[in-house]
């Protein structure tokens, strides 16, 4: 049946405590189930920015049938259910859905999940309010560390460690670069910039494509149906495209049509491939590792992430963290 929403601004309204049990009364006909949740726009510090997301703080009682199709009528590029960890010394469990699929986990949800249960009282801050509380929650690939920093008592930044880095060889072979260049519509000679394409993952597998500026970044118009061709070649989630940008930021932009999401305004899983990627190819804006990434601007929905890449003594990388902010947008409820 379609779902019914109900929802109001969280400066007027409470959050009560989330339910999602199913119903039958003694006839067997089922009673419809309200879901609360609440939606925050994250990696960014002000509303109406940055990648919007809904999480559900309590999905008790709730099968993957229903999270999925939550997750399509919301149409946002993830939405998160949150249930009790199987093990007891982990924070809470997170299972992460596109509109079409469930994936292992994503980098802004993971942020913004944190950041709202933090907000809901779940995540308890540091003794003195001020400082940071580190967690450990559960994804589909499994444990993964959380960093969730507190100021007078509000969570108001999460830094994510991301998975084991895992890459693939350098793509130089010319039709499926011709291919990709199709498929992103930006000119054959703008694929590359000096550097390959590779697929990279750290729990998500995304094809990064650097491309020669960031005029030429702006201009990319993809067409879906290519794209996926390409990315099904390599087996990955989606394309990640960046061009090096003034003041040793990089521009970015995500697309994952394959999985229901044609652009993405922030994509915290990709950023952290993006990093091992520039760490490879020795080519970080900052010899510190550490660098900024502005995603979304296409989109009207500018995105901030920050990566920091850990490498080992040869220089090649061993581990990656994003961090970013959230602004709490809506709390409400659905009937399903």
């Amino acid at each position: 049946m379609p779902a019914r929403t109900s929802w109001s601004s969280p400066r007027s309204a409470s959050v009560s405590t989330p339910s999602a049990r199913t119903r039958r009364p003694p006839g067997g006909r089922r009673i419809p189930v309200r879901v609360d949740f609440v939606t925050c726009d994250v990696f960014t510090s002000r509303p109406f920015a940055g990648n919007p997301l809904l999480v559900v703080p309590d999905a008790s009682g709730l099968g993957a049938a229903s999270m999925q199709a939550i997750a399509r009528e919301i149409n946002y590029s993830e939405s998160t259910f949150v249930l009790p960890a199987d093990d007891p010394a982990h924070a809470y469990r997170q299972r992460t859905f596109v509109p079409l699929a469930e994936i292992p986990y994503a980098g802004h949800p993971t942020v913004g999940t944190a950041l709202v249960l933090s907000w809901l009282g779940r995540v308890a801050p540091p003794s003195g309010g001020t400082g940071t509380a580190a967690i450990t929650i559960e994804v589909g690939f499994g444990p993964l560390p959380l960093d969730v920093r507190f100021e007078a008592a509000r969570a108001t930044r999460v830094r994510m460690a991301q998975g084991k880095p895992e890459w693939g060889e350098p793509v130089r072979d010319p039709a499926f670069l011709a291919r990709l260049s199709e498929g992103l519509r930006i000119p054959r000679d703008a694929v590359g910039g000096g550097l390959p394409v590779r697929a990279v993952s750290t729990g998500n597998r995304f094809l990064i494509v650097p491309v020669g500026s960031v005029a030429a970044l702006e201009g990319a118009d993809p067409d879906p149906r290519l794209v996926v061709a390409v990315e099904r070649e390599l087996g990955t989630l989606g394309t990640y495209a960046f061009a090096f940008a003034p003041g040793g930021r990089i521009r970015a932009r995500g697309f994952a049509s394959g999985a229901g999401v044609p652009e993405d305004p922030a994509t915290g899983s990709a950023a952290g491939p993006l990093g091992i990627y520039l760490a490879l190819e020795r080519a970080l804006p900052d010899p510190a590792g550490r660098f900024l990434v502005d995603q979304g601007i296409e989109m009207g929905r500018p995105s901030e992430l920050e990566v920091e890449v850990d490498r080992r003594e040869d220089g090649t990388p061993a581990g990656v963290h994003v961090s970013g902010s959230a602004v709490r947008m809506m709390t409400g409820s659905l009937e399903v």
